[in-house]
């Protein structure tokens, strides 16, 4: 009988563990949540009034001003919104990219170390504040085009929402210059974190004619994705200038939004790649 009642009590005993066993993944799930909302808010805090943010608001205003200030006229111009994710938007991620990374940089990442957070999660931090910069700039943008419409007299539901979905495809398929800037900063200074990853998006972007399916990868797609929305070529002329492209982003939207996807992957795998280096490298401690 004694025997019996062990044998219950130690069934008891691992079956109460094992019932235990989900709620501490849970609370494991809750803390990583809750590292990683943390060190998001601790670099929103950082930079909240410091170079990266003027740097993404500043940098979105001079080409669509251009189209702002032709809006009275009533023919506004998707030209200038070609020149800024062409030129202009890879200069801007990639220097506030850089200011970022380089932050804790120059203090041999003292501010993260003390932290308590994980560097995993610091890095995916960093990373996010960056796309959230990008968005922003993309935003403001968009927000210009709209009043150029708006005082233009042309203004209607079906172009807000083409251009806000031409704004988000920007956002994602350039996102791949932000864990590219960070860990090149990181890992060979500021100079490499700004003009590397410059370089090969605004040569990637140049040489887009030369892929035979650029949607699909980036550097190439952050230029020739954007005309699916916007009836612009990388070029600068009218869509229909070009019966090859134009016709197939007009008919085949899939490729397009396969493109998009892509992009949005390449961002993942590079940022958890570069953060799992982070993560372990003797470089940062």
């Amino acid at each position: 009988m004694a025997f019996t009642d062990r044998c219950h009590a130690t069934d008891a005993g691992r079956l109460g563990a094992s019932a235990q066993a989900p709620r501490a993944t849970s609370t494991d799930a809750q803390a990583l949540r809750a590292t990683l909302s943390s060190a998001f808010a601790a670099e929103v805090r950082k930079f909240r009034h410091a170079a990266p943010m003027r740097l993404a608001l500043i940098m979105a205003l001079p080409f669509p001003l251009i189209a702002l200030l032709t809006a009275p006229s009533g023919n506004v111009s998707f030209s200038p919104w070609n020149y800024w994710y062409v030129l202009l938007m890879p200069v801007a991620i990639a220097l506030f990219t850089g200011c970022v990374a380089n932050a804790d940089a120059r203090m041999r990442n003292r501010p993260l170390l003390g932290s308590g957070a994980p560097l995993g999660q610091a890095w995916w931090a960093k990373a996010l504040w960056c796309l959230m910069l990008s968005g922003l700039s993309n935003l403001v943008v968009l927000a210009l085009y709209i009043a150029a419409l708006a005082i233009g007299g042309s203004l209607s539901t079906a172009a807000v929402l083409t251009m806000a979905l031409a704004a988000l495809a920007t956002t994602i398929t350039s996102a791949w210059m932000i864990p590219a800037g960070l860990f090149l900063t990181a890992r060979a200074g500021l100079l490499a974190g700004i003009f590397l990853p410059l370089a090969v998006q605004l040569v990637g972007g140049f040489a887009w004619s030369a892929i035979p399916v650029p949607q699909l990868f980036p550097p190439s797609a952050t230029t020739v994705i954007p005309t699916a929305f916007i009836p612009v070529l990388p070029s600068g002329e009218p869509l229909a200038a070009d019966t090859v492209l134009g016709g197939a982003l007009a008919a085949n939207g899939t490729l397009t939004w396969a493109g998009v996807a892509v992009a949005a992957l390449t961002f993942v795998l590079l940022t958890a790649a570069s953060a799992a280096w982070f993560a372990q490298s003797e470089e940062v401690r």
